[in-house]
């Protein structure tokens, strides 16, 4: 009793460690960057900060003015928010603070909301902005709750065909909406992408030779100076270069726009109105889209980047750094923000190493406010918008399309699906139909679990059995899967499917079912009782020690008998020789040898190696390379825990 107790003390120990531990990893999960960092991630980070900020600023002023406020408070959103979202996020890449979508929404929400019977957009800036700064901070709020919960594993739903799509779409809508810049045109901004192209198209007889050149420029000084040189950042250059030329050549008084002035000052601090219940009514859901928003735009973001550098993401870390941004924002004067694909672009491209390049970036953006505004208002809008055209132009990960196109139906009809409402959509929307094509793609492809005859004479999965010609009285069925309520209709047809009244014995090999719940269990009894009625054995091999437990807890072991559930499929052809074909089939068998056929003595000469040495595989498809199906079963084979002493 004393050593039960022991051994129960001590795990609650350990498991009291592990999430002491955990929540100092939330907490600051910086820390192990702090340790490692180095003289060439800071000079890389710094270099990248600097791209970020001059590329990033005139971008953040442009997006206060689509939420409908002063350009101020988009620049301070930059700033110490955005620090705030570096730091305690988990992507080394992302940039935070103002962004396109977010500032639409901040838009609309403020002009359907409502206080006193008037609109929060109409009323005079000093009693609007109050309440803008109240939705970020119970935006912030929102997040922290959704980030505690765990809500960011959600990101595994996000598929990697709306990604491609996804990041595609966006990169044609930057593209898009920068030749009117790139060439020095005044078109009149529309939110339907086919329209703007249209008003370009029409307007492209007034480009500005000037404008043209400089943005040529800045294109090609983008696209070749890292490719001559990759320490030197080819954007700030292009920057810096052409803001000297604007001076020297007084590029203005020749038509070139310039981004203008950038005005001085800290960012104060702000509050949000005194809670009450029509605030708080009018303000949640503005700031519950907002939430969610932000949540879907920074996790498709931060995975994109993950998956290119073959790095893990923390969903839940990196909702709450962008949680903690927001409320900060509420605080500092800022508007609500979430990851910037541009931004976030240009520092990855820009050289930046880890996520201290949007902490510098940050305290770049406040040395702008404070000393190098005046510099500043000579950068051409034609340069940052041939960096952007550089930009939009990798986000279209070629590669990637083409190989989800050569992929299943599904791939590419997701894939399909979400560029053109991305094209054809508001951003937003674009979002949240990729994650629910995702949704929708992840539940059709567990509702349909696989079930492949093995056919003792010809299978792959058997060849390596000296197997003589089909045993007609036995049958071998895997089934690959999660076998939960949504795909049982699918296992039951399949399994019918291949029903043959002439089998004595009907093996399952549950080696690759994950997954079974009560609705499973049903099927598989049906399945037991057809079995039964028609004089059928029905024996399970290689069912993973959750899914035996499942059976064990809801009696279906017991009514099938638990020597039928056997460790592999070596044991369940040695137990169908043993119990059921030796006596009454094989005794007459031409195939005979001895008292059991050549299957059959492979099977015993096999067992208890077979899980370790010969991991089951499906046959591999055409292109398909199946070096790592292979090493998973066999580290899945290694790792397997001993059968149940309960269990034969």
């Amino acid at each position: 009793m004393s050593s039960t107790g022991g051994d129960e003390t001590q795990h609650d120990e350990v498991a009291c460690e592990s999430l002491k531990s955990r929540a100092l990893r939330m907490a600051l999960p910086f820390c192990p960057e702090v340790r490692g960092y180095t003289g060439a991630k800071f000079r890389a980070d710094l270099m990248a900060a600097l791209t970020v900020t001059v590329v990033g600023l005139p971008q953040c002023m442009a997006y206060a003015i689509i939420a409908g406020v002063n350009p101020k408070y988009g620049l301070y959103a930059a700033t110490i928010p955005a620090m705030i979202a570096s730091l305690w996020g988990s992507s080394r890449y992302l940039i935070s603070g103002p962004a396109n979508a977010i500032s639409m929404l901040i838009a609309s929400s403020m002009t359907a909301a409502t206080i006193g019977g008037l609109a929060i957009s109409v009323l005079p800036e000093a009693q609007k902005m109050p309440y803008l700064f109240g939705i970020a901070i119970m935006a912030g709020i929102i997040q922290l709750i959704m980030g505690l919960a765990g809500v960011g594993e959600s990101v595994r739903f996000i598929s990697h065909s709306v990604i491609v799509g996804f990041t595609a779409g966006a990169g044609v809508l930057i593209a898009g909406g920068q030749i009117k810049n790139l060439l020095g045109l005044s078109v009149p901004h529309s939110p339907e992408f086919a329209v703007l192209m249209a008003r370009t198209a029409e307007h492209v007889p007034e480009t500005n030779p000037w404008s043209l050149g400089i943005g040529l420029f800045a294109i090609a000084a983008t696209f070749l100076i890292p490719r001559l040189n990759r320490r030197l950042p080819g954007p700030f250059l292009a920057v810096t270069i052409s803001a000297v030329l604007a001076w020297a050549l007084d590029l203005e008084s020749k038509g070139v726009r310039l981004i203008g002035d950038i005005p001085r000052g800290l960012p104060p601090l702000s509050l949000p109105p005194a809670p009450n219940y029509e605030s708080m009514q009018a303000l949640f859901m503005p700031s519950l889209a907002i939430a969610l928003l932000s949540m879907v735009e920074a996790l498709s973001i931060a995975k994109t980047l993950a998956v290119a550098r073959g790095e893990r993401m923390d969903g839940s870390q990196e909702i709450l750094g962008q949680g903690l941004s927001n409320i900060a924002a509420g605080f500092f004067s800022g508007i609500p923000g979430s990851g910037s694909f541009t931004r976030t672009a240009v520092n990855f491209l820009a050289g930046g190493r880890t996520r201290f390049s949007g902490v510098f970036a940050g305290l770049m953006s406040l040395v702008f406010l404070l000393l190098l505004a005046p510099y500043a208002s000579y950068i051409p809008v034609p340069v940052l918008a041939g960096i952007l055209l550089v930009i939009a132009w990798g986000m279209i990960d070629k590669p990637g399309i083409l190989q989800v196109m050569r992929s299943t139906r599904a791939d590419r009809a997701v894939l399909l699906a979400t560029v053109a409402s991305t094209l054809v959509l508001d951003l937003e929307k674009a979002v949240f139909i990729g994650v629910l094509l995702s949704i929708a793609l992840f539940l059709r492809k567990v509702s349909h679990p696989q079930v492949s005859r093995l056919d003792t004479c010809e299978s792959p999965e058997l060849a390596y059995l000296p197997i003589g010609p089909c045993c007609p009285y036995l049958s071998v069925y895997q089934i690959e899967g999660a076998l939960f309520f949504g795909a049982v209709d699918e296992l039951e047809q399949r399994l019918y499917e291949y029903e043959d009244f002439g089998h004595r014995v009907v093996i399952l090999h549950l080696r690759h079912v994950h997954s079974l719940d009560a609705t499973g269990v049903h099927a598989f009894e049906s399945f037991l009782n057809r079995c039964r009625k028609r004089g059928v054995v029905l024996i399970l091999s290689g069912a993973k020690p959750g899914v035996r437990e499942v059976f064990r807890n809801s009696g279906l072991l017991a009514k099938l008998g638990r020597e039928y559930m056997v460790q592999d499929l070596s044991q369940a052809l040695e137990l169908a020789y043993d119990k059921c074909l030796k006596n009454s089939v094989c005794a007459r068998c031409k195939e005979d040898t001895g008292g059991e056929c050549r299957m059959m003595r492979a099977a015993r000469t096999s067992a208890g190696t077979l899980v370790c040495s010969l991991p089951l595989r499906r046959p591999a498809t055409a292109g398909q390379d199946t070096t790592a199906s292979s090493e998973a079963d066999r580290e899945e084979a290694v790792a397997a825990p001993p059968p149940d002493p309960a269990e034969p």
